[in-house]
């Protein structure tokens, strides 16, 4: 773990966050004021986005995507009531 100034961690804050996110701990110090530690928080980190991620797991078939509403669909999709 690294102590730093906030005038390093202001200068080189990029840099900071990029060890923090390989997991190093960094101490961010101001003597006489406080000491924070910044570290990676695992649950705020988002899955990777891929293309394609969920083919194959939806199945809707063509005819019933395509085919026109019903009445009762038509009026609940208008807001008339039935």
């Amino acid at each position: 773990m690294e102590d730093v100034t906030i005038a390093h961690a202001k200068e080189h804050l990029e840099d900071l966050v990029a060890r923090a996110a390989r997991g190093e701990d960094v101490r961010i110090a101001q003597p006489g004021v406080a000491t924070v530690r910044l570290t990676v928080v695992e649950s705020a980190v988002q899955p990777e986005r891929r293309p394609g991620r969920w083919k194959g797991r939806l199945n809707i078939p063509d005819e019933k995507l395509l085919e026109p509403m019903s009445e009762e669909e038509l009026k609940l999709w208008y807001g008339e009531d039935c």
